[in-house]
């Protein structure tokens, strides 16, 4: 009897492994994963997209589909801070933190120095450090050091998402060695789709990448230099902080002033204030969705995620 429960158990732990769950926490890396995942596994995503990652709160079913899942993918503690306890609490290997990948990393801290650059350029010492110390939040959680000027909105970069992509079929192949071809196929084909639809993008953005806009919050930088968009500024830098008066005013002023041609909001959040900023302007107020509502989980979802943000770009500003 022990001898047959024991081979029914290990029978149903070989059965788990091989349709195993990958569970990322926002959809876009849903839609990387899947591409991976296509005839593999599954891709499940745990946030919903009217959820924002920066304050989501966990529910004890999403607990369970993080204990339940064979690989959870998150960008990690900068970007998902509500997920650092749980996180711990599961087996390294079922863990795959984007945060940690040095390649990635490199990225995020490139942009970064990019964006220090471009403001030690444009503004006076004194301006600098008035904008750093109104913007530049540090603080230490657990003892890991949280820098809100690094963009970790990597799902937004091409490049970055090719290397989650990696990433993901790194993992899968050591997890089902039996599915390694299946998963290098996948990734390359996830490659050539990728680069193809980018160079699709590139085009369509031609007679609409000099006009000017603000969005919602600092989230776009990597789609917006990846093809070379003239993003004027945004509301506010951390979504969860709503923008002071003078920043408002200032901004009011810089409308006018460059001549934005659109204002875009953001389904995850509903800003009164890019309402109010529009009028007695020329400018339009159009909406950006990050997490992209809806776009279906599919192998080929995260081209038709960049082509998704694309038209929302296009149709403000081509008006």
């Amino acid at each position: 009897m022990f001898k047959k429960t024991t081979l029914s158990l290990a029978l149903l732990g070989a059965t788990t492994i091989a349709n195993a769950d990958v569970l990322t926490t926002v959809k876009p890396l849903g839609f990387i994963a899947s591409a991976i995942t296509d005839g593999v596994t599954n891709t499940q995503v745990l946030l919903p997209t009217s959820a924002s990652p920066h304050d989501y709160s966990l529910k004890p079913s999403d607990v369970e589909k993080l204990q339940s899942a064979n690989l959870v993918v998150w960008v990690g503690e900068e970007m998902e801070s509500f997920l650092e306890k749980s996180v711990d609490n599961l087996a390294k290997e079922k863990v795959l933190t984007l945060e940690d990948v040095e390649e990635i990393k490199h990225i995020v801290e490139h942009t970064k120095e990019e964006k220090e650059e471009h403001h030690d350029h444009d503004h006076k010492h004194e301006h600098k450090h008035e904008h750093k110390h109104d913007h530049k939040h540090e603080h230490k959680h657990n003892g890991h050091d949280h820098d809100h000027d690094e963009d970790w909105h990597i799902w937004l970069s091409p490049v970055a998402s090719e290397k989650i992509a990696e990433q993901i079929a790194m993992r899968l192949s050591q997890q089902m060695p039996e599915q390694k071809a299946k998963i290098e196929e996948n990734l390359a084909n996830f490659k050539v789709a990728l680069n193809t639809k980018s160079a699709e993008i590139a085009k369509q953005f031609e007679n609409v990448k000099e006009k000017g806009y603000y969005t919602f919050h600092d989230a776009y930088g990597y789609f917006e230099k990846t093809y070379g968009l003239n993003s004027l500024g945004s509301f506010t830098i951390n979504p969860t902080i709503a923008p002071g008066a003078k920043t408002l005013n200032a901004i009011k002023k810089n409308i006018a002033k460059n001549k934005a041609v659109c204002l875009f909001a953001e389904p995850q959040f509903t800003p009164k204030v890019i309402e109010s900023l529009s009028k007695g302007t020329s400018a339009k107020v159009g909406q950006l969705d990050p997490l992209g509502a809806k776009v279906e989980l599919g192998k080929d979802a995260y081209p038709q995620f960049l082509q998704y943000l694309a038209d929302q770009f296009s149709e403000c500003l081509a008006k």
